[in-house]
């Protein structure tokens, strides 16, 4: 076998933090100290307070803070404590408390900037000098003043200057507050390092603290040195069990403090002894002693390895899994097995991802302990005859595959040492928006995104990753947080969610509002929000990738931040670097004839159901029973011509394809002589091969109506390919599929599992508002997206799928089955055996409202509000368009 080199894939751009062994790196994702930062007065308070609502509902901050820590540590985020707890670290600014944003997890700092040996603080300030630590005494070595004992567990609350901070919680419900009895305790040290506020240097030192509930002070006390006590130095603090506070839900809490004190003396807080700088020295699982061995990537003829994926990797988990695999098949020119780990354990195992292993298990654990911002580390490490492929993010799960392909197996005879335990822990830095981080920030899109709007998302997301090492939430507009990105037009630019639902037959207006044009975009910072506003889909994609310019050139964004700007067409500037090449946004009066014709190509049988085999026919005879809604009778092929059936009952005319208020309008109804339908495509219009092609659609109804959205090859070619992107199959549902034709037939929907079978949400249907569906069609796989979520991938790199790589023309159909396509759901046996449900009766089968539910009443609409196409610019990608 010969030997193949690997593409190195952005392992050029990357400084590794070691050779065999994971070494200490920085911590957090903040610009390194100088040395020469200001000193700042600093308290440091061990406190335990809980809340009691009505006598019987409590609520602890200790348990809160931490679960939140826990959380945002596991997943590498900042979001968990504001968005899903109700307390915050404010401060008091006029008359108003504000939040503090929150810059990372990381090491206590003192007022001179000196870090503890601990991790898993909240700080709330640039320097670290403010912050929320959840402590346990067994845990934590906190040293207190004379005379102080800290409580067992709480919260070491830091606070630092002059302003008056304060721990808050929101109360969420009408009632009565009571706060048992407790005590505050000032700390002197932690670990080794000196607060030093309450030092006795002759300077006055105090600090007003306060419990306040919305602006009445219910409990005060002081902090005091002996110098600003007339002698006697006050360092922890008792308060009584205080009840019946009437509050209402909205109300807020405050456990406040105000310092009055200057900065200690470098000399009273520096430490007795140098402090460790965080984390293990050298997380090399190897013994010293242990002997060396190379273990080759081949073993004979076939690999060394098998490779083990969770069995719930999500897909793009799975897409890099097999992109491993693919690579390692073509270096080392042998089968490589892939399994799940539902699988039993055995030797030789190549573990990647988090399974269930404790080998894994194990490896997450460090990554996850290590640092907070970890969302860029990775470790590929030799445990137990095992090799461990262990990252956090999809981001550097893929760094570390590149990095072991250019490393480790770049051919056939490479080889790994027994003790290999390689760590990959980048310096990091902070990005800010106005005063807060970007790490507390979550993006949002629109409830229902397409799918560049949802790249564009994912790449911001990418970066910030790999600058800060913390993972941004990307979440759809269904609830809102303090501290948002939103990206494209949200409901707080006033763009409505409302669903569809008239029992009108006329298009509703004003389901969209855009107020910018559709390739501008708009960037500005309001109410602590980042707004991305743009008028499309790709715009708002464009404006992501000006921001993240921005960000590289400066690292912040001021709170007076704008940017305005717009995309111009088939400039390969989008995410992952695509175009909008082509595209039809149905604006005018009526159907762009450059674009569309009927779909004529195909045999048809005249009658009254629309049925499927390969080609399109009905069936019927010229004595069709107009009142039995199942008359189903053979009849004669035809040819379609212009697709206007003269002698039948179907009628496939432009007619039936509008263009209203800026959308397509696809119509089939019944008549007199059976059913007119649609079924519009691009066939000698438009043909392409390979990119993202994208359409926001309301469907037509469940009632026995399909609505499809799919591609196909041109008659003649040697092979054709289809690409179902979504047909209803007269259910509200989103089936996908994939067929070839060359010597025969083939239908992948075997090979696609029924999993992948898309159904709406509780309470929504498919035919009642705009989605998005598209399909992300590659050389190497196509993918399928609703409302830009990947829920399906298909590798189509070997010869089954050949088919794949001619080019294709789009189709889009509105229209009524009848035999066994779609299982019979066409609008007779919806009335005869399924009945109709409310929203049926209202829209499709009353339509004249005498309130009787008849066949001859039978009417449905599909909307296409636009349909975009997307390529990159490459050889293999073509387009032809007149």
């Amino acid at each position: 076998m010969k030997n193949k080199i690997t593409a190195i894939l952005l392992i050029s751009v990357l400084t590794f933090s070691c050779l065999s062994g994971c070494k200490d790196r920085a911590n957090t994702a903040k610009v390194p100290k100088t040395g020469n930062e200001e000193i700042k007065p600093q308290l440091v308070v061990a406190a335990n307070p809980s809340l009691v609502f009505d006598g019987r509902n409590s609520v602890i901050a200790f348990n809160d803070v931490k679960n939140a820590m826990t959380a945002d540590r596991k997943a590498a985020t900042l979001t968990t404590l504001y968005d899903e707890t109700d307390w915050a670290m404010v401060y008091k600014t006029g008359e108003d408390w504000k939040k503090h944003g929150i810059y990372g997890i990381e090491k206590w700092h003192n007022g001179a900037h000196i870090s503890s040996d601990k991790l898993g603080s909240y700080s709330f300030s640039d320097d670290g000098t403010i912050s929320l630590m959840p402590y346990t005494t067994a845990a934590a070595r906190l040293g207190a003043y004379e005379g102080g004992t800290p409580s067992e567990a709480g919260l070491l609350v830091s606070v630092s200057g002059n302003e008056q901070n304060a721990l808050c919680y929101q109360i969420k419900e009408d009632g009565y507050l009571a706060i048992p009895a407790g005590k505050l305790t000032a700390i002197d040290s932690v670990g080794e390092i000196k607060t030093g506020f309450l030092a006795e240097d002759n300077d006055s030192r105090s600090a007003a603290v306060e419990f306040i509930v919305n602006t009445r002070v219910v409990w005060s006390g002081e902090f005091v040195n002996s110098t600003a006590g007339d002698g006697t130095a006050v360092t922890e603090l008792s308060y009584p069990d205080i009840s019946g506070i009437e509050v209402n839900a909205g109300d807020k809490f405050f456990l406040s403090f105000k310092l009055d004190a200057k900065a200690n003396k470098p000399e009273d807080i520096k430490p007795e002894k140098p402090a460790e700088s965080g984390g293990k020295k050298d997380n090399d699982t190897a013994a010293p002693t242990e002997q060396v061995t190379d273990i080759p990537i081949m073993d004979g003829y076939d690999s060394h390895f098998k490779i083990v994926r969770s069995d719930s990797a999500d897909i793009k988990e799975q897409q890099i899994v097999t992109k491993l695999r693919s690579a390692m098949v073509s270096v080392l020119e042998a089968d490589v097995i892939t399994v799940t780990d539902e699988m039993g354990a055995a030797a030789n195992e190549l573990l990647i991802g988090r399974t269930n292993r404790p080998e894994s298990v194990k490896a997450y654990d460090e990554l996850t302990s290590y640092r907070a911002n970890n969302g860029s580390d990775f470790i590929i490490r030799m445990d137990s005859g095992k090799l461990v492929i262990a990252a956090n993010t999809d981001y550097s799960l893929q760094l570390a595959v590149n990095y072991f392909l250019e490393k480790y197996c770049n051919s056939d005879k490479a080889k790994l040492p027994s003790n290999l335990n390689y760590c990959y822990r980048p310096e990091l830095k902070n990005i800010t928006i106005g005063d807060r981080s970007i790490a507390s920030f979550t993006i949002r899109t629109e409830k229902y995104p397409s799918v560049m709007a949802v790249k564009a998302a994912e790449s911001l997301a990418q970066y910030v990753i790999e600058k800060t090492g913390y993972k941004l939430k990307i979440e759809k507009d269904t609830a809102e947080t303090a501290n948002e990105i939103l990206v494209g037009m949200t409901t707080r630019s006033g763009i409505s969610t409302e669903t569809f639902k008239s029992k009108s037959l006329d298009l509703v207006k004003g389901l969209s509002k855009k107020t910018l044009g559709n390739d501008d975009y708009s960037i500005f910072i309001k109410s602590g929000k980042l707004f991305l506003e743009a008028g499309s889909d790709y715009a708002a994609n464009f404006a992501v990738t000006q921001l993240i310019a921005r960000l590289k050139e400066s690292g912040t964004l001021a709170s007076d931040f704008t940017l305005s700007g717009n995309y111009k067409k088939k400039d390969y500037t989008l995410t992952d670097a695509y175009a909008y090449t082509w595209g039809d946004e149905f604006n005018g009066s009526s159907l762009n004839r450059k674009n569309w014709v009927l779909n004529s190509k195909f045999k048809i049988r005249v009658g009254p159901y629309y049925s499927s085999n390969d080609a399109y026919y009905l069936s019927s005879k010229k004595s069709l029973d107009n009142n039995d809604p199942n008359d189903d009778f053979g009849g004669p092929w035809i040819n379609a011509g212009n697709g206007f059936m003269q002698e039948g009952y179907l009628k496939n005319t432009i007619g039936n394809s509008t263009v209203e208020n800026n959308m397509l309008v696809q119509t089939v109804y019944k008549t007199s002589e059976g059913y007119n339908e649609n079924v519009i495509c691009t066939d000698g219009r438009m043909e392409f091969r390979y990119g993202i092609l994208e359409a926001r659609i309301m469907q037509s109804s469940a009632n026995g109506s399909i609505s499809a959205f799919w591609t196909r090859t041109r008659d003649g070619a040697k092979v054709v390919n289809e690409i179902d992107i979504s047909e209803t199959f007269g259910e509200d549902k989103i089936k996908p599929n994939l067929h070839t034709w060359g010597s025969a037939h083939t239908d992948h929907g075997s090979m696609i599992s029924v999993r992948n079978i898309k159904y709406p949400q509780n309470g929504e249907h498919f035919y009642d508002t705009f989605h998005h569906l598209a399909v992300e069609w590659t050389p190497d796989f196509i993918n399928m997206y609703l409302d830009g979520e990947l829920y399906l991938s298909q590798d189509i790199t070997s010869d089954t799928w050949a088919a794949f790589k001619e080019t294709t023309y789009v189709v889009f159909s509105c229209t009524v089955p009848s035999g066994d396509y779609a299982d019979g759901n066409n609008p007779g046996s919806i009335i005869t055996n399924q009945g109709v449900n409310q929203y049926a009766a209202a829209r499709l089968f009353d339509r004249n409202g005498d309130g009787r539910i008849d066949i001859n009443d039978f009417c449905e609409k599909q909307y296409v509000d636009y349909l975009r196409l997307y390529q990159i610019n490459s050889r293999k990608y073509s387009l032809s368009a007149k």
